[in-house]
């Protein structure tokens, strides 16, 4: 089993059908089929074989769809990052993953070119002006389909900072075959669909239901780069969009943003927020407005990432993030392991061929977080008496912002690092766009030190989006005996 074989049966049997648009430019699945298999015939020959680590920092263009599934063809790890790490994060995913290649744009460069003199790697590819990418492309295909083991690792994606720094969730091609199809299941989509492909693909959501999806039935991705309102308004009125991905930012855009007022979204198959919780605010606001309806669904990156979803096929419960996907399994369970009744809250687990290989040489961490092939996601929730799912809060200590998960204990790492700070905690303030914002409570020694000081420091460890947006100056943080912020008990006293 090899997902990039989808790629050969659409150059065989649909060459001229668009694969890819991305503004002006549009990839046939032959073109996409030949540039990949070009890119992996240059890989291979460099040096990249079975099994190797690539790390891809692009953002939603063409030469990210090219370089992942090149990669994942010739048998190798794809291993995408957020283009808005800084060089310290950046570092740990190069040191963590041994990757033995580098993808990114020109114009980011500098980000690895700071870390270089530590992280040295023999092939760097840069994208877009001045890059060397087309000549990577240019050159024989010599046919890539390495056969693989339905459990090799097709791509690893960084996440869960629970103990400080991020780990490689390695996704087998068995578990991104399996994600990959949910929209046809759960959406009915097939070869004519196109997904408007905001998220980025860096991100497991938009990797799995924009653009795998598509790949997989032959329909199209269509890439937006970022979030452009009058772009997005074109793309939505010319674009043949027929079905929306996206986090629930994105709707609370659509519903308030002048540009968009008049689109018609009546004709779409699907509309899926993920990444974070649907308000339902949101969702009356853009059922009252466009006579349409948005479908909530969950994921974690564990999974690959989709577990349940309001499927075309079940009543549809807003509030909810529905019943599991087909094949997967879901159970509440209490402290204890002990399975849970409908509306009784505990954790939620979820089990099927969607849950990760493991965390890639962190078997301690991979023995905490599946036990007996189950997931414990560290999410707080019940399941009603129809078996649908609702999340009430986090047993792990994480905020969710704009779809993206941040871990208390890697800010507050970076936040204590700065000199003159004592100690420090994170919260997460609600937000009715982003889900949350990012405060930090700062006990400083040096009081010199400004809001502004922490943010412009802490900017320069950590991507922007895990950036505090708020700090204050406390004298103390107390603590639980875990060693947790009792950040009530701050706000409070202060």
């Amino acid at each position: 089993m090899n997902i990039y074989s989808w790629l050969k049966e659409h150059a065989e049997n649909r060459p001229d059908k668009t694969a890819v648009r991305y503004r002006d430019i549009a990839l046939s699945y032959a073109d996409l089929f030949s540039l990949t298999a070009r890119l992996g015939t240059a890989l291979r020959d460099a040096g990249v074989g079975r099994g190797d680590h690539v790390t891809i920092v692009l953002p939603n263009t063409p030469e990210f769809v090219i370089s992942y599934m090149a990669i994942v063809g010739i048998g190798a790890v794809a291993v995408p990052v957020n283009p808005s790490f800084t060089s310290r994060e950046l570092a740990h995913v190069l040191q963590d993953s041994g990757s033995k290649a580098l993808i990114m744009e020109t114009n980011n460069l500098s980000t690895y070119r700071d870390i270089r003199g530590r992280h040295s790697l023999d092939i760097v590819i840069s994208t877009g002006e001045g890059g060397d990418f087309s000549q990577w492309t240019s050159g024989e295909d010599k046919g890539i389909i390495e056969d693989m083991d339905p459990d090799d690792t097709a791509a690893m994606i960084y996440s869960s900072g629970l103990t400080g720094h991020p780990m490689g969730a390695m996704l087998t091609h068995r578990n991104l075959d399996h994600n990959s199809d949910l929209m046809r299941k759960c959406a009915d989509a097939d070869d004519t669909d196109t997904t408007l492909t905001l998220i980025p693909c860096f991100h497991s959501f938009s990797a799995s239901v924009n653009m795998l999806s598509m790949l997989r039935y032959g329909g199209t991705a269509y890439l937006l780069k970022s979030l452009d309102f009058k772009e997005l308004q074109h793309v939505l009125t010319t674009g043949a969009i027929t079905a929306i991905c996206a986090v629930p930012t994105l709707f609370y855009g659509l519903v308030h943003h002048p540009d968009l007022q008049g689109i018609d979204y009546t004709h779409m198959r699907v509309l899926i927020a993920g990444g974070s919780a649907l308000p339902i605010e949101v969702y009356t606001a853009f059922r009252e407005r466009f006579h349409t309806d948005i479908r909530q669904g969950y994921g974690i990156t564990e999974a690959s990432p989709v577990c349940a979803f309001n499927d075309l096929h079940h009543p549809l419960k807003p509030e909810s993030i529905g019943p599991p996907v087909p094949d997967v399994q879901a159970r509440i369970v209490d402290e204890r392991g002990r399975v849970l009744r409908p509306n009784e809250k505990g954790e939620i687990l979820f089990k099927g061929p969607n849950i990760m290989k493991g965390y890639y040489r962190h078997e301690k961490e991979t023995r905490e977080i599946i036990r007996d092939g189950w997931l414990y996601t560290g999410d707080l929730g019940y399941m009603d008496e129809d078996g649908y799912l609702y999340i009430t809060g986090y047993k792990k200590e994480m905020i969710i912002t704009s779809g993206f998960n941040v871990y208390n204990k890697e800010v507050e790492n970076v936040l204590n690092s700065i000199p003159g700070v004592r100690d420090s905690a994170i919260t997460g303030i609600p937000d009715l766009m982003r889900g949350a914002i990012i405060k930090a409570f700062v006990v400083a020694e040096d009081h010199s030190l400004t809001e502004n000081d922490v943010k412009k420091l802490a900017r320069k460890m950590l991507a922007s989006y895990k950036t505090p947006r708020k700090v204050e100056f406390v004298s103390e943080i107390p603590r639980d005996e875990k060693g947790r912020a009792l950040i009530e008990r701050i706000e409070s006293r202060e």
